[in-house]
């Protein structure tokens, strides 16, 4: 079987060392291959451009690289462009794991939502776990056609930033019941009724980063 090629994104050399260490050198070597490894989330779509197979993206967030809005962008939308069979792994600090977990729930690229403090033997455990059959794979193929359309992620960004739909008609030279059907489209396609939870989350993460 062939291993699965993974992208590694981590902010701390440390961790980084870390998680290169627990792939390469237990029996996940068997299963996972690290095929490149950055410290910067930007960088992860230059590295996707370049390799020919990414099957997993880890993604070890740290209080700089939580900007709800580039996270939905690069999760949501630039993977399933560029790699629509490939799966991310959020390794997060706790204070924002159910925050996230919440936050990326409408999106069926995601497996897995992790403390990034649990332990190497759980964590090597749930790694294992994201290893799909091939008939999984298969099952997973063209699931990415309800993602949200380029129009949608635009609307939905400059809401999240905090413009109304007023302002972003006008950015956007577009009629306003086009800005509000583009926003009842995404929140559909996320699972959401409203905005609110959206903007809640957001609004906590930010709070959460003023305050450590």
């Amino acid at each position: 079987m062939r291993k699965k090629k993974v992208v590694l994104q981590c902010s701390c050399n440390f961790t980084q060392a870390g998680l290169k260490s627990l792939i390469s050198d237990t029996h996940l070597s068997g299963q996972l291959e690290i095929v490149a490894s950055t410290d910067n989330l930007k960088y992860c779509e230059t590295l996707l451009s370049c390799l020919p197979t990414v099957d997993i993206v880890i993604l070890t967030l740290s209080n700089s690289d939580y900007n709800l809005a580039a996270l939905l962008r690069f999760i949501g939308e630039y993977l399933p462009q560029t790699s629509p069979s490939c799966k991310v792994v959020l390794l997060s600090e706790v204070a924002y794991v159910d925050v996230l977990k919440n936050y990326f729930s409408g999106l069926q690229n995601v497996w897995l939502t992790l403390d990034s403090s649990i332990s190497l033997e759980e964590l090597q455990k749930r790694l294992l776990e994201t290893v799909p059959s091939h008939q999984e794979q298969c099952e997973d193929t063209g699931r990415f056609s309800a993602m949200l359309t380029s129009r949608e992620w635009v609307v939905l960004q400059n809401l999240l930033a905090g413009k109304t739909p007023s302002q972003i008609a006008n950015d956007l030279q577009l009629n306003y019941k086009t800005i509000s059907h583009h926003k009842r489209a995404a929140l559909t396609k996320l699972g959401m009724r409203s905005l609110c939870p959206l903007l809640v989350r957001n609004h906590a993460l930010n709070n959460w980063k003023n305050v450590t």
